[in-house]
């Protein structure tokens, strides 16, 4: 009976150091992030570090297991490009497009932990990560404009004086001619679209509370209009027809480089019908951030140390 009992006490001994080890709930963490945002379009010939801008966020991590974690992020970016980046293509650089855009992401991913994590020093504190999953994201490109009398003529373009020095929206200006009677199949392109996040990342503990992380994450896009470019040159008194003098302007922007005789230097006459993008490719955006994040509740249970 003796040994009954000792054998029952070492069971029960077993089973509350086992318990013990067992994570009492789920945890979840939350953060932020702040790092560097860019883009892959026709504005890059492929990614132009001076155009790196600032993004930031919160972000909130559910570790469902210790290889995977559910997450949930509301990020800002801006993001911008120029034909100047082309610095060994003169004719780029006289097509003289360029941009700026905010980004506003809210979605959700999935990380898969390669070496398995737990979110305390004691048991798996780092670990790199892969992750993927699916957003929600608003952008509006805009355009500097700036007035130059002798080429923005009143006669051809109107009074765009009012204009001078500001950042104007191109996507209600159908640079492309979107929508007019001639380009009636050119739809113009929504503000808010899906992208699918896919990157790689690093995270650990600094102790049972705090973590901090750094991740690069490219954002797979559906729309070929970050940058307002994609199709043809047209007509621009397409443009101005519809849209008024500013979409002619904002649509090709070669004459302000003084380039007046549109015919004979590269100008829209010469380039009616040209591409003025590819639309057989997608644009895409990127960040390159670090994340600081805190456990709030659940976690491992660190009462038995053996």
């Amino acid at each position: 009976m003796k040994s009954f009992s000792k054998s029952i006490l070492f069971v029960l001994m077993g089973a509350a150091v086992s318990l013990g080890a067992q994570r009492k709930s789920q945890p979840i963490e939350v953060g932020i992030t702040l790092g560097g945002a860019n883009y892959m379009g026709e504005l890059t010939p492929s990614i132009a570090l001076n155009e790196t801008k600032p993004m930031g966020g919160i972000i909130c991590r559910y570790n469902l297991s210790d290889f995977v974690t559910l997450r949930g992020n509301a990020l800002f970016g801006q993001i911008s490009g120029s034909d100047k980046n082309y610095t060994s293509d003169a004719a780029r650089e006289k097509r003289n497009l360029s941009f700026k855009s905010d980004i506003i992401e809210i979605g959700g991913t999935i990380e898969y932990n390669l070496f398995g994590y737990s979110e305390t020093q004691r048991f798996n504190p780092s670990s790199p990560y892969i992750f993927g999953g699916v957003s929600l994201f608003k952008f509006n490109p805009l355009g500097y404009f700036e007035y130059i009398p002798s080429v923005h003529t009143q006669a051809e373009y109107g009074d765009l004086a009012r204009y001078d020095g500001q950042w104007v929206e191109l996507q209600p200006l159908s640079t492309e001619a979107q929508e007019t009677t001639k380009f009636n199949d050119r739809r113009r392109y929504a503000l808010t679209q899906i992208s699918i996040p896919i990157g790689i990342g690093y995270k650990k503990q600094f102790d049972d509370v705090w973590a901090w992380g750094v991740e690069l994450g490219v954002r797979k896009t559906f729309t070929d209009y970050l940058d307002d470019i994609s199709m043809t040159y047209v007509d621009p008194q397409i443009t101005r027809g519809s849209n008024g003098g500013l979409a002619a302007a904002m649509a090709d922007r070669t004459p302000e480089l003084g380039r007046t005789n549109l015919v004979n230097d590269y100008g829209s006459e010469e380039r009616l019908g040209a591409n003025r993008g590819d639309e057989t490719t997608k644009d895409w955006y990127l960040f390159l951030n670090f994340t600081l994040t805190r456990k709030i509740t659940g976690g491992k249970t660190t009462c038995f140390q053996f």
